[in-house]
């Protein structure tokens, strides 16, 4: 009887969503019947406890905000959002994106992080003139991904202020740099103004009081994101009219190698002799080659991005086991790598499993990426690391040296390609770069497409006589390094910074913006 009464207790106060009433019992089988329905209302109660404590935080945000909705219950927006999206690389939402491109049709980039789609959202949630505030990560102002974002924020909304925290490390898990927005759903006036800051390490503790700089929001581009003030913008059109951006000379910009397993295809010097000590020497091949001589071609000495400096380099006696899917090797020719190469397995299968590389159609022993252009690495180039946060780190470089990634090469005409080495490495380009090319995400980064704009003037009638003491600038440098990696050639970079200067047409006012920025 007490279940009973618990039974008729929870129907009468709706505490069950669906109450079904249990059946009518047979008078014939009370015994029976009594037991079964007993466990029945039991069960049931257990069942609401459980639902009761999954909703006892549940937001009802229609009663906890009616002030969002009007008088017929329809949603009209909210005054304020602010938030600290999470910051999930695209590569690990592959699952959300068939939902991200339904939701966020017009907005949507399959290689987009995934907190700009609370920038989105945010704007979608906000009554107009509403206010919203983010901290997130900065790569959004100058990533390729982040071009519809820009065009959102520039065309529907009102910057407010924006925070480059650049120079402060304010999440101490954060591998990437962040800023902080503030914008009004409100199409901008054609004179709408922001505020810049960037605060320095001193001021951390206090933000609040960081000095401003006044922007023009119409001064922003969907290309990218440029913060800066009159003069230097001015500064960066003059040089963009002077010269020719690097994608239109005529040059190849590789990436550096990616194997996907460092640990089994970048080796020391010492396990290269051990694995050529192990090969045949003897039996030759159609070609005439042993399995030693073949091993050789295929093992390459590498400059990794910490290993270039300035107009040199440091080898530290590492190897690229060069297998290639471009080359097609069987490698049953090649018995003492393939027996290495084994120890690696299954980490090395390209079979996308757990542990292993990620999921491609090359061999197990091959390298992750193609590598089709694996030639120009022979080429004279120039190497670079993909970071240079503090100084121009561009090197000359025609021994046949390998790159892998995060390090890049530039390959093309012998005498553009030591012309390029002199100007990437000058205090005007690398000023330019900092200010206008760089970032998006990580501190001194220089990605391809934002290398592929730096305006460098091309070789002309005009300036062929200046173009000629830069170049025998850059080979005097260039055999200064070559004998001695560290030998000390300011007083020649600051011959070719003073002659750069003269290849833009600057001004002396300009030149000491430039100096005064190092």
């Amino acid at each position: 009887m007490e279940a009973l009464a618990l039974e008729k207790k929870m129907a009468h106060e709706g505490l069950f969503h669906d109450y079904t009433p249990y059946p009518k019992l047979d008078k014939t089988d009370k015994v029976v019947g009594l037991e079964h329905f007993n466990r029945y209302v039991l069960t049931s109660y257990k069942d609401l406890q459980d639902e009761n404590e999954r909703y006892a935080n549940a937001l009802e945000w229609r009663f906890e905000f009616p002030e969002v909705l009007d008088d017929e219950g329809n949603f009209l927006g909210f005054d304020c959002i602010i938030g600290n999206p999470p910051y999930i690389r695209q590569e690990h939402i592959k699952d959300l994106k068939p939902l991200l491109e339904k939701q966020y049709h017009d907005f949507y980039n399959s290689s987009s992080d995934i907190y700009t789609y609370f920038f989105a959202l945010a704007f979608n949630l906000l009554k107009e003139k509403g206010f919203s505030a983010f901290i997130t990560s900065n790569k959004y102002a100058r990533a390729k991904y982040g071009a519809k974002l820009r065009e959102l924020l520039l065309k529907k909304t009102t910057l407010v202020s924006y925070m480059e925290l650049n120079a402060l490390k304010v999440f101490e898990s954060a591998t990437v740099d962040t800023s902080i927005i503030h914008f009004i759903k409100q199409a901008p006036l054609k004179e709408s103004v922001f505020n810049y800051y960037e605060p320095t390490p001193n001021d951390k503790d206090d933000l609040k009081n960081t000095p401003s700089l006044l922007m023009r929001q119409n001064a922003l581009q969907t290309e990218s994101f440029i913060f800066a003030n009159i003069t230097l913008l001015d500064l960066r059109d003059k040089m963009e009219n002077s010269g020719t951006p690097l994608k239109d000379w005529g040059i190849q910009i590789y990436r550096g190698i990616l194997t996907g397993c460092n640990e089994a295809f970048i080796i020391p010097t010492e396990k290269r002799d051990e694995i050529l000590k192990n090969c045949d020497d003897l039996q030759k091949d159609g070609k005439g080659m042993s399995e030693r001589e073949r091993t050789i071609e295929l093992i390459k000495p590498i400059l990794r991005g910490k290993d270039i400096k300035r107009y040199s380099y440091e080898w530290a006696d590492l190897w690229v086991i060069a297998t290639f899917p471009s080359l097609k090797l069987d490698i049953d020719d090649y018995p003492s790598l393939k027996t290495y190469l084994s120890q690696f397995r299954p980490r090395i299968d390209q079979s996308g499993e757990k542990g292993c590389r990620k999921k491609t159609s090359n061999q197990w022993f091959e390298t992750q990426d193609t590598i089709a252009y694996h030639g120009d690495f022979e080429k004279e180039k120039i190497a670079y690391p993909c970071i240079m946060a503090k100084e121009p780190c561009f090197v000359y470089e025609e021994k046949g040296f390998y790159a892998p990634a995060p390090a890049n090469i530039i390959t093309g005409d012998k005498t553009e390609i030591k012309y390029l080495t002199v100007l990437l490495n000058s205090k005007c380009i690398y000023f330019a770069m900092r200010k206008f090319y760089m970032g998006g995400g990580i501190e001194g980064e220089l990605k391809t497409n934002n290398l592929e704009k730096i305006p460098i003037p091309k070789i002309t009638e005009k300036n062929q006589e200046l173009a000629d003491e830069i170049t025998d600038c850059a080979e005097r440098i260039l055999k200064s390094k070559a004998k001695d990696p560290k030998a000390n050639t300011q007083e020649l970079e600051k011959e070719i910074d003073a002659l750069v200067y003269q290849l833009y047409h600057l001004t002396d006012e300009e030149i000491k913006t430039i100096e005064d920025g190092q």
